[in-house]
Formats: C-alpha cells, sequence, structure tokens
C-alpha cells in the first residue's frame, strides 16, 4: 500500500483542501475563498492544527485536530477529521489519517475523541466504528427549492409580518439598523441561543472579536443579515451564508432570545431571508441542525425543506 505521510499545511492550502471537500461531497461544494479567510481568522478561542496528507510525496488529502481551549471548557473533547481525494479514499489511507490525528489530539491533552461521517459513507463509518468510535448523535441537513416552494415562502413572509406588526416587532437588516449597539446585541443573543443547542461537548463562549471575524466572512453581507427588535433589543436574527466561489447558499445562523420565543420570532427573520434570496434569483439552498432540536425541524418542515443526507458524530475515549 502507498505510504501516507503528513506535513504541515500552509494558508496557500487552503483552497486544495476546499477542492478535496467538494471532490468527496460534490453535492456540498466547500468555498476556497470562505475555507482560506477561516483559516486566517480562527477563532481565538479553539487550537487547530491543520496538516496535509501526501501519498508517494504529491498532495491527497487534509488532516485536522481541533479542540476548545482547555481553559475555556470543564470537559476536555478533542475533534479529528481529514479525507483524501476519491482516487486516494481507501480504508487505509482514511484510518492511517485519523490515527495520526488522534495522536496529535491525546499529546494536547483530549480526554475524549470525536469524529464525523456522512450518513451515505459507509467507508468512513467503518473506518471510524473500526478505531473503537461509537455513535453519539446525528445532524440533520435539507435543501429548499425555491422555485418550487416560492408561493409557499412568500405566503408564509407576509403571514410572518403581519404577525410582527401586531406584537410590535420591527424587521430589518443590520445594515438599516442604526443602533451602534447592534453587534453587541447580537453578539449576546446568539451566545443566548447557543446554549440551548443541543449537544454533547461543552459550550464554547464566543468572544465578540470572534463574532466579528465571522460576521465579515466572505459569504455573508449586513444588508441580508435579518433582526427582530422589540423595542430598544434585538430578540432574533437570521442570516444566509452566498459563498463567494461555489456552493450552495446556506443559513448561517438563526436565534431568538429566550424571553422571546413562542411569538414566531424564528420563522418571521428567516422568512425574510429566503424572501430576500429568491429576490436575488437563488435557486436552491440548504440547511442544517442537530436532530434533536425540535423547534427548527418543526419550521424547517413547515417551509418546504425536504431532507437532505445527513452527519453522525462519534465519540470514544483518548
Amino acid at each position: 500500500m502507498a505510504e501516507v505521510a503528513l506535513r504541515p499545511a500552509t494558508l496557500d492550502d487552503a483552497s486544495f483542501v476546499a477542492d478535496v471537500a467538494t471532490a468527496v461531497t460534490p453535492e456540498r461544494p466547500a468555498d476556497p475563498v470562505e475555507m482560506r479567510y477561516g483559516w486566517q481568522n480562527a477563532p481565538r478561542s479553539w487550537v487547530e492544527e491543520r496538516w496535509i496528507a501526501t501519498i508517494d510525496g504529491r498532495p491527497a488529502g487534509y488532516a485536522t485536530h481541533a479542540h476548545p481551549r482547555w481553559d475555556l471548557v470543564d470537559k476536555r473533547f478533542g475533534t479529528v477529521s481529514g479525507d483524501l481525494l476519491p482516487a486516494d479514499r481507501s480504508a487505509h489511507s482514511l484510518d492511517v489519517v485519523l490515527a495520526k490525528m488522534e495522536d496529535r489530539s491525546r499529546l494536547d491533552g483530549a480526554a475524549t475523541l470525536r469524529a464525523r461521517a456522512n450518513e451515505d459513507d459507509p467507508l468512513k463509518i467503518s473506518v471510524i466504528t473500526g478505531r473503537g468510535y461509537r455513535e453519539d448523535r446525528r445532524g440533520r441537513r435539507w435543501l429548499l427549492d425555491l422555485v418550487a416552494e416560492r408561493a409557499r415562502i412568500l405566503e408564509m413572509t407576509e403571514r410572518s409580518r403581519e404577525r410582527m406588526r401586531r406584537q410590535g416587532i420591527r424587521l430589518l437588516t443590520l445594515a438599516d439598523d442604526p443602533d451602534p449597539e447592534k453587534h453587541v446585541k447580537v453578539w449576546r443573543l446568539s451566545e443566548e441561543a447557543t446554549l440551548d443547542v443541543p449537544t454533547t461537548a461543552p459550550h464554547v463562549p464566543e468572544s465578540f472579536e470572534d463574532h466579528m471575524r465571522w460576521l465579515r466572512s466572505p459569504g455573508m453581507r449586513l444588508d441580508r443579515f435579518w433582526i427582530a427588535r422589540d423595542g430598544d433589543e434585538i430578540v432574533g436574527c437570521s442570516v444566509l451564508g452566498y459563498p463567494p466561489v461555489r456552493g450552495l447558499v446556506i443559513t448561517e445562523w438563526t436565534a431568538t432570545s429566550r424571553s422571546a420565543r413562542g411569538r414566531g420570532i424564528a420563522r418571521a427573520v428567516k422568512c425574510e431571508t429566503l424572501a430576500q434570496a429568491i429576490t436575488l434569483g437563488v435557486t436552491r439552498m440548504r440547511t442544517g441542525n442537530d436532530a434533536a432540536n425540535a423547534p427548527i425541524l418543526h419550521i424547517n418542515e413547515t417551509m418546504g425543506y425536504r431532507p437532505s443526507v445527513g452527519a453522525i458524530d462519534f465519540l470514544k475515549p483518548a
């Protein structure tokens, strides 16, 4: 079997890694511009190492291990990942990549290792389970045909707007909001909402600086970031990411403050993003969420989203 080796990745490797990810899952292309930006602006609350997998000296794939800064969490989960070009993808090559990343993660102090595979990837699933991992939880993915569901979405948007007007809720974009504290308010709202997202690993606090780096990523725009205002407070938000080079438009984030839940706000802001996407000529988009997140599952189903291939998270003691 060909020898699989690793070398540290550089910023110039981001495009190649995006190409590998796209080749493995062409239905979910990875955008090279967004990947490079993400590498350049990695969250300061996380530690991550990236590697290029080589076979006989030529680039063939990638490998990473990542974990939160240990001072920010009470449980030490380390995430290992990697993949190879389809021509080089085998049980052996995937196993070597995961084994090397597990070693790196253990050396960094991880107590629990986490790996992920798509539901339709029996090869990777078999490699992961063969290394002693057990299924932890599943992530749901959805696709939305904005052409077929146009009438449903626009009608739902009008109903949501009327419901918000009756409650005195204003719907607008961050670009149109003059409040100098708007970014801080969205950050605080997001941190609160993140605590309620189903997860096994501990929540990792996001600094305001990291939040702003995310907001400035190439696929994000303030005039496409929708918020809901109740007086002086921002009580909901939803934003789509528009990949600059390739890939489907995706729901990056939707959140509602705990004090305002049950009032249809999440649906209202999400409707605004979809109606805007229709106006911009987008024909298809995707989203994803944890399989145990019942409220957002319900919203997706009623908006016309159709289930796509999901993901499986696996865990094992380090």
